[in-house]
């Protein structure tokens, strides 16, 4: 897929909408900053009072940041999922280029979409850390390797460690772009199970991220600015939601030639 032609037609999409779908798209980045900063001002807290020493914050012994760091990233969850799987949702709308809208209170107060949002993030946390488990396998085994002295053997290994540690980062990293389609997929394939959209996801997207990864490139200038987020968020989350309308339409069709 041409990102010179699917940027066009996205602009053309959120034309006389683009301020109304910006605030839908920039409400779970505003939800991840707002308790990220909230988990930063009670260890700042903490700090300040005496409570913890600045080492002490990585060790994860003190109890008040155990606890925070628990109740505010479960409250971070439990908001920004749903809120992901709205924008999804109205994205999709737009895509298909519908003249009615469902209303966001109705989406966003929906129980199935709360608790399939909610059930995919806790699916893609899980299969995530059980991909990143081989990289800090290596990762670890290689630091210790490096830090020690060194025999002809032991090189090998820890040069075969650092190549393992990097392999391993790459899938990973493969698999994280693969699960950004899982919010539009729940959309998409609403009598699938949360958790077939989830591995469903990895299948869809394979040899499909460069789209994504060309789509933030594109954008990359203005992302990195305060004025220019909003602008570059809306048009990369509406350009892949299109994206991923046509690999859908692209499958399906797929589908029926070969049956």
């Amino acid at each position: 897929m041409k990102i010179r032609q699917l940027i066009p037609y996205t602009k053309k999409l959120l034309k006389g909408r683009w301020i109304r779908t910006s605030l839908i798209c920039m409400l779970p980045f505003c939800s991840e900053v707002f308790f990220r900063l909230a988990e930063a001002a009670v260890y700042s807290m903490l700090l300040y009072f005496g409570e913890i020493t600045p080492i002490e914050l990585f060790s994860g012994k003190n109890k008040v940041q155990l606890s925070a760091a628990l109740v505010l990233t479960l409250m971070r969850w439990v908001l920004t999922a749903p809120l992901v799987c709205t924008a999804a949702y109205r994205l999709c709308e737009i895509c298909s280029e519908k003249n009615c809208f469902t209303p966001l209170s109705r989406v966003i107060l929906s129980r199935a979409i709360f608790r399939r949002s909610l059930g995919a993030l806790i699916w893609t946390k899980l299969i995530g850390a059980a991909a990143l488990a081989p990289a800090v396998f290596f990762g670890i085994s290689a630091y210790s390797m490096l830090n020690g002295r060194l025999e002809t053997n032991d090189v090998f290994m820890a040069v075969n460690a650092v190549v393992l540690t990097i392999v391993s980062l790459i899938l990973w990293l493969s698999l994280k772009l693969s699960f950004a389609a899982v919010p539009f997929l729940l959309v998409k394939f609403p009598q699938k199970s949360t958790l077939r959209n989830v591995l469903g996801a990895v299948r869809f997207m394979s040899g499909r991220k460069n789209v994504l990864i060309r789509l933030s490139a594109f954008y990359l200038i203005p992302a990195v600015s305060i004025a220019g987020l909003p602008y570059a968020v809306t048009r990369i989350f509406t350009a892949f939601a299109l994206s991923t309308d046509i690999f859908i339409r692209e499958d399906e069709y797929r589908e029926r030639t070969e049956t």
